[in-house]
């Protein structure tokens, strides 16, 4: 693999690298949420949840709609639901239960 691959995966893994990030990405997976629902489901803050988005959609994991006032996110592309499926089958903690 060359370098420029090795830093694109390096950077992609870095942004997944917060737990409160893949609770927002599993949440989605169910469908485009507001930030008000996406706040309640994974029990944060708006303005928290708000934060995570941005970097989310900065790095084009998320997409965003604007309906009036409100913003609906969701995820840009569905394999994001294979990746953290496959994340989380790899993961010690999930080796450890099996």
């Amino acid at each position: 693999m060359d370098e420029e691959t090795c830093c694109d995966i390096a950077e992609f893994v870095s942004v997944l690298a917060n737990p409160h990030r893949i609770r927002i990405l599993c949440f989605l997976i169910e469908g485009e949420r507001s930030v008000g629902e996406i706040a309640t489901g994974v029990g944060l803050t708006p303005a928290h949840v708000s934060s995570h988005l941005r970097v989310l959609y900065d790095r084009g994991y998320v997409g965003k709609r604007r309906e009036w006032r409100r913003i609906f996110y969701s995820l840009r592309d569905p394999r994001m639901k294979d990746l953290l499926d496959m994340a989380a089958a790899l993961a010690p903690s999930s080796a450890r239960t099996t």
